[in-house]
């Protein structure tokens, strides 16, 4: 099982996005996404959505590198 974790730092909060998989010789068995916003103030995560779709933290990431923080507007709100 392999689990990576991506940190999206803003001014007022950090996106942290968690990628887990395991795979066998025939491909992907198992895929979760956990995306959770952590106040820089309080230290307080919560989580904003999870995903079972491959590559959603992914293209998460893409997405706040091509339209900046405006991709998070949703998240936050």
């Amino acid at each position: 099982m392999e689990t990576t974790t991506t940190t999206i730092k803003g001014i007022a909060f950090d996106v942290l996005v968690t990628e887990t998989t395991h795979r066998d010789a025939r491909g992907v068995l198992f895929y979760l996404a956990v995306i959770a916003i952590r106040s820089r103030k309080t230290g307080v995560e919560r989580e904003v959505r999870r995903s079972r779709l491959p590559g959603a933290g992914k293209e998460l990431a893409r997405d706040v590198q091509r339209m900046g923080v405006r991709a998070l507007d949703k998240l936050a709100a």
